[in-house]
């Protein structure tokens, strides 16, 4: 196990690099986009940035998930190059078609999304960006089905930077929005070419004869609608917002949705990595082995994602001052919602891996369904009386059902129970770090980063001295820590 334990580890690491990347961009392009572009085309950002992440899985059609997991265990380069063929050519025809439909019907369209239908000339594009999303996204997926963590962050590092760079570039120079918008595609389209490329040295690209094709999508159409769902529920609320408040009050909900969802860094890398670890002792027959990895990611992503709830709750004001503008401050308490939902959707996001193991998919729509109704019905009620405050009650209500529903699943299945006492102490330890920063808040970028810095050492202290972890896993932890640090120094 500490072979294991050591790999897995190292690989959490290698996607965390890629996900503090990734979320510290959301706060270097935020500044940019609503600095230059203002709330409503910063709102509009938002509904298409919302689009794109509800059509680039129904687009692959969930097949990656199905790569993952059928061939994480499999060596047949034969089997798997037909695998990959069938799926990547069906994930095309039905791009080139979706594609097709929205340039025909693009004023319907975009009186739906964007409730007005002078922005019809951002449909096709959106589509298209969501078409070169999935794509980039699928062949992510056989990279992650041969875990090749270490590559995989590398080219999502370098793919998020050059997003990045375009969009500090075409806004610092004042092009169109619409430019904006084609340069993510341009680079989404050059970095599937280059990661194609590389797959191309390890297997071939043969002509698809949609072979096991029954197979895989019986696996992967039940996850169509739980995906439609899920962004339903982490994406409905600024249509209804944009409905009843307008694009402005979306823009700034959007600003804080951005900064509080900085906390899915801590689960993103762990969901990443698990699920191809969990999925071959699964196949050994090896449950103990999945019950350890899932209670010890759960426990890892909670003992970091809570101190940081509280620490982005006490300095958000603060924070987002220094990112936007004053017309995007909104109160500390919108922040501690969309953390406190974010907490929820992680630990939905590494307990609902049990139902694709145990092969119970077609039970994901009604699970997300009924979060889903939930969530639209109390974005329907609250919006309207007590405005974006309303829209990340109804998403941490939505949730935390998910969380309870994933979590006694699990519970029954392998019987992983959540380590309440561990919890408890992690909780006090990050209210004591709260209650420390609050005394001294500042606006100036120093005074706040020494907060954020002497935060972290409080919240270390109080879990020590709370006992939080036994001295036997310190040692363990200590241990890999040492072993990590030397392979990544080691690294020319």
């Amino acid at each position: 196990m500490e072979i294991d334990s050591f790999k897995f580890g190292k690989d959490i690491l290698w996607i965390s690099i890629f996900q503090i990347f990734y979320a510290f961009s959301g706060l270097i392009t935020l500044p940019v986009l609503t600095k230059n572009y203002g709330a409503e085309l910063y709102g509009l950002w938002a509904i298409i940035l919302a689009t794109v992440g509800l059509f680039t899985p129904i687009l692959t059609l969930h097949l990656g998930t199905a790569l993952i997991r059928y061939f994480s265990n499999d060596h047949d380069k034969n089997s798997i190059s037909q695998a990959f063929s069938n799926i990547l050519f069906t994930i095309i025809i039905i791009m080139v078609s979706v594609l097709i439909l929205a340039i025909y019907y693009k004023y319907s369209i975009s009186n739906f999304i964007f409730d007005s239908s002078i922005y019809s000339n951002y449909v096709p594009i959106t589509f298209l960006w969501a078409g070169s999303t999935a794509i980039f996204s699928y062949l992510i997926s056989y990279l992650r089905s041969q875990e090749k963590v270490k590559e995989i962050s590398i080219i999502q590092l370098l793919w998020s930077f050059f997003k990045i760079l375009m969009i500090i570039f075409i806004s610092i120079l004042d092009f169109s929005f619409y430019s904006l918008i084609l340069s993510q595609i341009v680079v989404d389209i050059l970095f599937s070419i280059l990661v194609l490329l590389y797959i191309k040295k390890e297997i071939k690209i043969i002509i698809p004869n949609f072979k096991k094709m029954k197979q895989y999508l019986k696996f992967s159409i039940p996850q169509i609608p739980t995906g439609i769902l899920l962004w339903l529920i982490n994406s409905i609320d600024r249509y209804f917002i944009s409905f009843f408040l307008g694009l402005t009050e979306t823009g700034i909900y959007s600003a804080s949705y951005s900064l509080g969802s900085m906390i899915s860094l801590f689960y993103a890398p762990i969901s990443f990595v698990i699920f191809p670890v969990i999925s071959k002792f699964w196949e050994q027959n090896d449950k103990n082995n999945v019950k350890k990895y899932l209670e010890n990611s759960l426990n890892m992503f909670l003992f970091l994602s809570i101190p940081a709830s509280v620490g982005l709750f006490v300095l958000s004001k603060q924070v987002l001052n220094l990112l936007t503008t004053a017309e995007f401050i909104a109160d500390s308490s919108l922040i501690l919602m969309i953390c406190l939902g974010t907490i929820f959707l992680g630990i939905y996001e590494i307990n609902f891996y049990i139902i694709l193991l145990d092969e119970k998919t077609q039970w994901m729509p009604f699970i997300i369904l009924s979060s889903a109704l939930i969530n639209i019905v109390l974005n329907f009620i609250l919006i309207p009386y007590i405005g974006i405050i309303g829209a990340a009650l109804s998403t941490v209500v939505s949730y935390l059902l998910l969380a309870l529903i994933v979590t006694v699943w699990s519970w029954k299945k392998i019987n992983n129970k959540p380590d309440f006492k561990f919890i408890s102490k992690v909780i006090i330890s990050s209210i004591i770090m709260g209650i420390f920063i609050s005394m001294f808040v500042n606006e100036s970028i120093l005074r706040i980063t020494l907060l954020i810095l002497s935060g972290a050492a409080i919240y270390f202290m109080s879990i020590i001295l709370l006992r939080t972890f036994s001295y036997k896993e310190m040692k363990t932890f200590i241990k890999i820590l040492k072993k990590l640090i030397t392979q990544i120094t080691s690294i020319k």
